[in-house]
């Protein structure tokens, strides 16, 4: 097996032995074999990834990623799991896929077609998207936050600037947010944006920004 790693702040792109392309976001880790067998081509991911899989009607794609998993012939679509993140998410954007999802209460498998979005907490939703906007991270600095609390944000702002981010109030954890960012915008004018309606205040020390309710 080999293991390939995005490390903070980075992303990585990699070719599988079956040719199909595969992306990483930051934080990522992949497992793969270095040879398919004849049967499936099986692969494990812990954080969020893109691919582009080569079809092959004999051998399904399948990506374990903690209590989900993912099968397809050949397709496009994202997934993004993170341990340490509460949600997870499968969206496609063409195609169709199967998710597997494995958890107490809520076992069963659900069908995806193109546009589809899986969010998977304690309960899962299906929402419209745009499927070329949302995988714009392989090639920009672009973010798509529909109905994302501001805890899930932070912890994909932290991935990606590879900065410490904390949120010293529980109740701004579980605010929601769209918003969509397609400039190349900065860490502070991401901050700048989102607190808008000045829901927050955010303080900087060296290299960690702490998130408080907003000073009076």
């Amino acid at each position: 097996m080999l293991e390939v790693y995005a490390g903070m702040g980075e992303r990585r792109e990699i070719v599988l032995p079956d040719s199909t392309h595969v992306w990483l976001n930051a934080g990522t880790k992949l497992i793969y074999p270095k040879e398919f067998n004849r049967a499936i081509r099986q692969v494990y991911l812990s954080g969020e990834m893109f691919a582009d899989v080569k079809h092959d009607e004999d051998r399904p794609f399948i990506v374990s990623a903690d209590r989900l998993e993912v099968k397809v012939l050949g397709t496009q679509f994202n997934l993004k799991s993170y341990q340490e993140d509460v949600k997870s998410e499968v969206s496609l954007v063409r195609g169709k896929v199967s998710v597997d999802i494995k958890a107490s209460k809520m076992n069963g498998k659900l069908i995806l077609t193109a546009g589809d979005i899986l969010r998977f907490n304690k309960t899962d939703n299906f929402l419209n998207f745009d499927p070329d906007s949302y995988a714009n991270w392989i090639d920009n600095d672009n973010f798509f936050f529909v109905e994302q609390t501001l805890g899930d944000i932070v912890a994909d702002l932290r991935r990606h600037f590879a900065v410490d981010i904390i949120i010293t109030d529980k109740a701004l954890r579980g605010e929601t947010y769209y918003a969509s960012f397609v400039n190349n915008e900065s860490l502070d004018e991401i901050f700048e944006a989102l607190n808008k309606d000045r829901l927050f205040s955010v303080r900087r020390e060296a290299e960690v920004y702490y998130l408080s309710p907003p000073l009076k």
